[in-house]
């Protein structure tokens, strides 16, 4: 028997334009609540990445990001990346670490320059989401972190 796919209506007040680029992500989400397994968010990541990627091609993602928190009331702070602002707006529930994550490795994705096509791939052959956001923060920081109470060489602080 076939399963019905609830059909996602646009909320009051968001328009069309900007629904269209949101409504595949919710599909996604909805999607991946009825999978199991390990791989089951790859689709949701999919999603994101490629809603980023139409976004950024445009030069409107920074601009979408900051419309997008304003509809729906998700706070945004100064130094968020559009792909933070749309993973938190699509997924609020989701675990705040699991978020910064997802979003460093589809950071990631765009500083390799894959296509959404090969995002799954990308994150097999880096070990996964996590292994991903591990070589993002590598290759490119958010923070600067110097400590200087730490010695330089081990043999000195023994």
């Amino acid at each position: 028997m076939k399963t019905r796919v609830p059909k996602f209506s646009r909320p009051t007040g968001l328009d069309t334009k900007t629904w269209r680029y949101v409504e595949p992500i919710f599909k996604a989400s909805q999607l991946a609540q009825r999978e199991t397994g390990r791989f089951k968010s790859y689709g949701c990541l999919v999603a994101v990445y490629r809603t980023y990627k139409e976004w950024k091609d445009l030069k409107i993602s920074k601009k979408m990001a900051r419309h997008l928190a304003k509809y729906f009331e998700t706070p945004l702070r100064k130094g968020t990346s559009p792909v933070r602002t749309l993973i938190d707006v699509t997924f609020p529930s989701l675990d705040p670490k699991q978020k910064s994550r997802w979003s460093r490795a589809l950071e990631f994705a765009a500083f390799t320059k894959a296509t959404p096509d090969q995002l799954p791939n990308l994150l097999k052959n880096h070990s996964g989401i996590a292994g991903c956001a591990r070589w993002a923060a590598k290759q490119k920081p958010n923070k600067k972190m110097y400590r200087y109470d730490w010695a330089s060489d081990i043999r000195l602080a023994r």
